[in-house]
């Protein structure tokens, strides 16, 4: 148990540092009003799989899980806030939105009304969270393409790669721990993709720093 504990907190610390990356970026925008070319979706897409492990969290009541996933939805609802204020196009943003609510509220009625177990109930939602954050660790894998293509890191921060691989696995070992496949499998393409990032900067090193 005393392992489960260290490991928990461990990956706590280390995931609201992943989360906080993105803090920078959120006050430039409130400060000079302007988006400043940062993508919308990924801010959206990263809330709603907040969300969703914070639902699979209340119901495993796993402290870890409610904790980390509630403040990366608060930290991702305020940056989405900013970049409404700060964009001067707001219907794609907000077209966006519909669709996440629409999706999380189908996904909501989905499992309080089709399904009546509860161990089918954590399972469809493990598997949601699965697929959302495997997504989310495999999408930027295309901008590496423009890195191996430019001989440039320009585009992508050490920083926050450092933190994306020591996050992923401890949760990856945390998973395991808890023999849950859920929490363990998502983080393997986390960790793939942080170690190929690793290795650009170390193939490419005159580069300044994102």
């Amino acid at each position: 148990m005393e392992e489960i504990e260290v490991v928990s907190t461990v990956c706590l610390v280390f995931t609201l540092c992943m989360f906080s990356a993105g803090i920078p970026d959120c006050w430039k925008m409130w400060r000079t009003r302007s988006t400043q070319n940062v993508p919308f979706l990924p801010l959206l897409v990263t809330c709603i799989n907040n969300l969703i492990w914070l639902y699979y969290g209340l119901w495993r009541q796993d402290s870890t899980l409610i904790i980390v996933n509630a403040v990366g939805a608060l930290l991702q609802s305020v940056c989405m806030f900013t970049y409404m204020v700060a964009s001067k196009q707001k219907s794609r943003p907000l077209s966006q939105i519909f669709v996440g609510v629409v999706l999380l509220t189908t996904l909501y009625l989905y499992l309080t009304i089709v399904i009546t177990s509860h161990t089918v109930l954590v399972d469809r939602l493990g598997l949601a969270g699965a697929g959302i954050t495997i997504l989310m660790y495999t999408s930027p894998m295309i901008e590496l393409v423009t890195v191996i293509r430019t001989k440039s890191t320009r585009s992508i921060s050490r920083p926050l790669t450092v933190a994306t691989f020591f996050a992923s696995s401890l949760w990856f070992y945390y998973g395991y721990l808890l023999r849950d496949p859920y929490v363990q499998v998502p983080n393997l393409p986390g960790i793939i993709s942080s170690i190929v990032r690793l290795f650009l900067f170390w193939k490419y090193p005159g580069e300044k720093l994102a």
